[in-house]
């Protein structure tokens, strides 16, 4: 039976790696150990017959090849997190790993041809790449890019004390490093370094391992509570969408026994009024019963559920809405919701003092991208972040409205982003569409 294969790639992401890469090929080029004084600094221990430079010229190799090793490593750690490779419905990640772990060797290549400089794929690259396979058994999908490259900086630098031991040396060590190994030797000063880079090997390679299970810890207890305060949330709000549902029937019974009996025509239309405004509910009830279940609706119908909610306030004569896109074009999400984050957004500018409010809508290829712009007091850059975090805020409000905007959007496989502007902010959301 054949195999179906998918690959999914993040072109940001990619993008990244490739200029980490390109960093990490200018590195050797930039970084050589003339400008470190490496050779120096063995010279003058051998001429003084001093220890302490010695040491000082290990310390110099160590930062040297931290520095060069660092944007190869790191481009390998962003291209994990930048490729699924999915086979028959199945996440494949031995297949990931396989093909990223060439990539140290390909640079190492590609060196030599531009530069002449022969880089061995010895101890540091063998032991590293096991422990790139090591690093990825670990669940750390939802860990920042920040709390992985800290966690495995740490164990490069203690990877590099490791090199200069005798230990392992079969794996071939770099020509710098086995002249200063025959310089120690010569000096007979095995058993202090020794002591010294293991020591430093332990404890760096202990610190990388703590961080990373400190910080996966940490992300699932956040996990946990927002799992459960989401659940109780979907609960409690279920149950009142229950209860809502029986005095509107009984509302929605008692106006049709009106229409019958009254015979002023003025009357009439305001039952009428009443009548559409409880079809409306409905319709928003049943769709906060079924938050989860998204799908595509048209994005005239999101937007017209905004403005009905916002008609009755004071500055709704002064929102501009203009749709560049198709009018048949769709949306992906849920209806309530979606319009909750128009209204969150346009309500929130004119708290902020912007009387005027802009909404844009246009599409591109298979993309919807809306903007809400406004002119009042802004947002700092400082706070953005704060901001979209539940409970937290600027004004004396709970903060929950951008929380909910952030959510919502995600939770319909969009993107959400604030741009502060000199005057007020312009809010760009991109969701999936189909024309």
């Amino acid at each position: 039976m054949k195999s179906n294969w998918e690959i999914k790639i993040k072109k940001r992401n990619i993008l990244l790696a490739m200029g980490v890469l390109i960093i990490g090929l200018i590195m050797p080029i930039v970084l050589t150990h003339e400008n470190f004084g490496i050779y120096t600094s063995i010279e003058k221990a051998l001429e003084n017959w001093d220890k302490e430079y010695l040491l000082i010229a290990i310390f110099k190799l160590i930062l040297l090849n931290t520095l060069r090793a660092f944007p190869a490593y790191i481009s390998m750690l962003i291209l994990f997190d930048s490729i699924e490779i999915i086979v028959d419905k199945k996440n494949k990640t031995f297949y990931k790993i396989i093909m990223i772990s060439l990539m140290l060797p390909i640079m190492y290549i590609l060196i030599e041809i531009f530069y002449g400089i022969n880089l061995l794929i010895g101890k540091t690259s063998i032991l590293g790449i096991l422990w790139f396979f090591y690093y990825t058994k670990i669940e750390l999908k939802n860990l920042n890019f920040l709390e992985k490259t800290v966690g495995f900086l740490a164990f490069i630098i203690g990877l590099q004390w490791l090199d200069i031991t005798p230990y392992l040396n079969f794996l071939r060590v770099g020509e710098i490093t086995l002249d200063l190994n025959n310089a120690i030797n010569f000096m007979e000063a095995q058993l202090i370094v020794i002591i010294l880079c293991m020591s430093f090997f332990i404890f760096f390679t202990l610190v990388s391992i703590l961080l990373l299970y400190f910080f996966k810890c940490q992300e699932e207890i956040i996990n946990r509570r927002y799992s459960e305060v989401e659940n109780r949330y979907l609960k409690e709000l279920q149950q009142l969408v229950h209860d809502l549902k029986t005095p509107i029937f009984a509302v929605s019974a008692l106006l049709e026994v009106l229409r019958y009996n009254e015979e002023v025509e003025k009357n009439i239309e305001y039952i009428g009024r009443i009548e559409n405004s409880i079809d409306k509910l409905n319709l928003m009830i049943g769709d906060m019963v079924n938050l989860k279940n998204n799908s595509f609706i048209f994005i005239e119908e999101v937007m017209n559920f905004s403005f009905s909610f916002l008609s009755a306030h004071k500055n709704a004569n002064k929102l501009v809405y203009k749709n560049y896109a198709n009018k048949n074009c769709k949306v992906f999400g849920n209806r309530s919701l979606l319009s909750r984050v128009i209204t969150n957004l346009v309500i929130n500018s004119w708290e902020a003092n912007s009387e005027k409010v802009e909404i844009i809508v246009k599409n591109h290829l298979n993309k919807i991208i809306i903007t809400v712009e406004d002119f009042g007091s802004g947002i700092k850059k400082k706070d953005l972040d704060k901001l979209i975090i539940e409970g937290v805020s600027t004004k004396n409000s709970s903060g929950k409205g951008l929380a909910f905007v952030k959510k919502v959007i995600e939770e319909s496989n969009g993107i959400f982003y604030i741009r502060p502007k000199k005057i007020g902010i312009k809010v760009y959301i991109v969701l999936k569409g189909e024309i």
